[in-house]
């Protein structure tokens, strides 16, 4: 069909004040008009996808960030310890970007462990990983309040979509809502179950993912999606809160994916830290 006999919205005489309608290369410009725009379409779609998981996260207080420019090892006693977490928190980040894996960040409170772990987040979202934080605080808040609130109990099946299915997964300071340890175990059943499941089905895949290997013929990595966990306990006690068949799929064992903040000093007081 010519030009002149297309069906334009506008009339024929006013499009050609603004497109030369003679112009050889117009077929071809129209196409890489829509390219463009489909290019941009899907780079939006992404972009709205990351800022999906990170508005149902659960935080403990208000959302964070951290860059990398934040980690400031010269402020620390150990300015080596500090240099080497840090260089391994972006080494990490970046290898997570093509492969899934769980990562362990392990010492006492303030030492830095979210800190890094929202650096890490940083990177993992400019490669366009969807990251959920979840504080393991709220999390056993939602489930135990979801028993009094039935709205609660449709916001953590919503939330729950969401921690199963994210790129990247955030559990921040697990075995904290337990209480003092030494006081004994303090997470319900129920609770104990819930966690579970996520283990489960980041380690394993969900159902969902199951059918479509199985469908494709293919086998599914383990784990599927990647955890990055933040604890002040050892491991023993984690697995005494939670068993050790879910702590064996959310705890790597592999120290080049373990971060141990040992003898770093409390910096919560401090700015950027």
């Amino acid at each position: 069909m010519s030009l002149e006999k297309a069906d334009f919205h506008l009339p024929l005489s006013i499009f050609k004040e603004h497109i030369n309608v003679n112009d050889p290369s117009l077929a071809d410009k129209y196409v890489q008009r829509n390219k463009d725009m489909e290019a941009k379409y899907n780079r939006d779609a992404v972009k709205n996808r990351i800022k999906l998981y990170r508005d149902k996260s659960l935080w403990e207080g208000a959302p964070l960030e951290f860059a990398i420019s934040d980690w400031q090892p010269d402020k620390r006693k150990d300015v080596e310890q500090a240099k080497s977490l840090g260089n391994k928190a972006v080494l990490l980040a970046r290898q997570m970007i093509n492969k899934p894996f769980n990562v362990l960040m392990t010492g006492d409170a303030g030492v830095g462990k979210t800190s890094l772990a929202m650096m890490m987040a940083g990177i993992l979202q400019k490669h366009d990983k969807t990251v959920m934080f979840v504080s393991a605080n709220e999390l056993r808040d939602l489930s135990t309040d979801q028993y009094d609130y039935p709205e609660l109990k449709l916001k953590l099946k919503d939330r729950l979509n969401f921690i199963n299915d994210a790129d990247v997964l955030i559990l921040d300071d697990l075995g904290a809502e337990a209480g003092n340890f030494e006081n004994g175990n303090r997470i319900s059943p129920s609770f104990q179950r819930l966690i579970y499941s996520i283990a489960r089905s980041r380690f394993e895949g969900t159902r969902e993912d199951q059918k479509r290997a199985l469908k494709e013929g293919r086998k599914l990595p383990h784990p599927v999606r990647s955890t990055i966990v933040t604890t002040n306990n050892v491991q023993d006690e984690l697995d005494a809160i939670y068993g050790s068949r879910t702590i064996s799929r959310l705890i790597t064992l592999k120290p080049e994916h373990r971060l141990a903040f040992n003898n770093m000093e409390d910096m919560r007081q401090q700015s950027n830290i």
